[in-house]
């Protein structure tokens, strides 16, 4: 298996690379963040004993399209949404009285703010909480949440930040293991793209159509 090298260390509080942006991940210079190959997806579907066509349909109808902010320069960050409702779950303190933006008891599209504005929303939250602020956002490619780093391979919260800024790899891999882990192989390798849909996306799957992508990428791949 592969990994990733030691020099890709987390470093709280945030550094500032030479442009200005904050990052909580510090890279080594000439490191190249890798987009998701054709071997690389050849590699996760021997790993995980899929057929390759199942592999490339769910990373072209599950992921974000791209893993890292498109419009940054190297070393770029990975593309997150930071969830507030997920960060009042998981934070005892009321930040909510003084960040309700941060914060919320119900989920509500309105607080998104997109790109790379959502690092500065987990950036002021882990000031609240390092930890549970990193575990309420969703990252890279399949939009894993923190929280689900057990389910995405890693021992911590840390390391699954390390490896999202990895490579787009590192990303499909965690999309693979959390489907692993939610027992969803098997509805992958049976072609029932329902259920695996369904547990992949939640009971809301059949409003975006998911199965009948999935099923139709598979087609194509195939």
């Amino acid at each position: 298996m592969r990994s990733i090298p030691s020099e890709i260390k987390y470093v709280y509080p945030p550094v500032k690379y030479s442009d200005g942006r904050r990052s909580i991940i510090e890279i080594p210079d000439g490191y190249v963040q890798e987009g998701l190959s054709d071997v690389d997806m050849g590699d996760l579907a021997s790993e995980f004993g899929l057929e390759l066509a199942v592999v490339k349909a769910v990373m072209q109808v599950e992921s974000a399209g791209s893993g890292f902010l498109l419009r940054e320069p190297s070393p770029s960050r990975p593309k997150i949404l930071f969830e507030a409702a997920w960060f009042y779950t998981l934070t005892p303190q009321p930040v909510s009285r003084t960040r309700p933006d941060l914060s919320s008891p119900t989920w509500d599209s309105s607080l998104y703010k997109g790109g790379s504005a959502e690092w500065g929303r987990l950036f002021d939250a882990m000031e609240f909480d390092e930890i549970q602020a990193l575990k309420s956002a969703s990252f890279g490619l399949g939009q894993v949440m923190g929280f689900n780093y057990p389910a995405a391979g890693c021992n911590s919260v840390k390391e699954f930040v390390r490896e999202n800024f990895a490579g787009e790899y590192w990303q499909g891999r965690h999309m693979m293991n959390f489907i692993k882990n939610n027992g969803l192989i098997g509805a992958l390798n049976s072609h029932d793209w329902i259920r695996f849909a369904r547990g992949y996306n939640g009971e809301g799957e059949a409003a975006n159509n998911y199965h009948n992508k999935l099923a139709t990428a598979y087609h194509n791949f195939a």
